[in-house]
């Protein structure tokens, strides 16, 4: 049976059920989470979020940040963090690699973002796909264009991947109706790879939840780790895991987490 030490999970219509408008876990969520922690998993949240949205969020859902879960954070989709007392801590390791993505981000937005922005806008206003509103992060670095439906963010990623294709050093990343450029390297599927590698852990003992696009090289089997889609995730992504061997839930959003945890801890053996 497959032993996993590690749990990784997307947060926004992953673990937050967005269904009814306002964000909530599940209570058997809730008790699957501790029970994960009980058994010794370490419990990963990778989000688009900064650390300190994402700790905000939690404590609103009665979780008591970092006491004992969870114990790690993906922030932006590439900073990685340890949790210690509430708050986000760095080692020689993590703090290494949050500089490099910060630097790249730097790079990747002053030396062909902003160069290129309005002309990109430009030509997706002439495709009829002018975005509701658009955002450059020279911290985050993203590129970001927020569209009112999900299909014109799909038709805009076509438009971005033909900007980008002759720099290597972006790619288009998309999640539902927000649609943009990040630098290459500035995936969850990435930190979460440098993550175990810092941990000791095998990819192949690392379960990695989610529902979006973004969520795709942590779920496409491209990293080795044991991947599981939500019930409620995109069409793309189910296909995706399944693909790789992996499991797509019953159940949507929190729910959908507390039984692929379940499954998980059956594993532990």
């Amino acid at each position: 049976m497959r032993r996993f030490d590690l749990v990784a999970m997307d947060l926004d219509s992953t673990l937050l059920d967005w269904s009814d408008g306002e964000a909530k876990i599940s209570d058997a969520c809730k008790a699957a989470l501790s029970a994960a922690a009980e058994a010794g998993l370490v419990i990963v949240v990778a989000t688009g979020r900064t650390f300190r949205e994402t700790r905000l969020e939690l404590l609103a859902q009665g979780l008591p940040f970092g006491d004992p879960i969870p114990h790690f954070v993906i922030a932006q989709e590439k900073f990685c963090y340890r949790v210690v007392n509430g708050r986000s801590h760095e080692d020689e390791a993590l703090a290494g690699w949050n500089r490099q993505r910060t630097e790249e981000a730097r790079k990747a937005m002053e030396q062909f973002v902003l160069p290129n922005a309005q002309r990109w806008l430009q030509r997706l206003a002439e495709a009829d796909l002018v975005p509701r509103r658009w955002v450059i992060d020279t911290g985050a670095g993203w590129f970001s264009l927020i569209y009112e439906t999900a299909d014109e963010a799909r038709r805009a990623e076509g438009w971005l991947r033909e900007f980008v294709a002759d720099i290597p050093t972006l790619i288009p990343n998309r999640n539902a109706f927000i649609v943009g450029l990040i630098p290459r390297d500035g995936t969850k599927g990435k930190a979460l790879r440098f993550l175990v590698r810092a941990l000791g852990i095998s990819p192949e003992r690392v379960m990695a939840i989610g529902d979006s696009l973004n969520d795709m090289d942590m779920l496409n089997g491209e990293h080795g780790f044991f991947p599981v889609a939500v019930a409620n995730a995109e069409i793309e992504i189910k296909a995706a895991v399944q693909k790789a061997g992996g499991l797509v839930t019953r159940s949507p959003t929190s729910d959908g987490v507390a039984e692929a945890i379940r499954w998980a801890i059956d594993h532990l053996r």
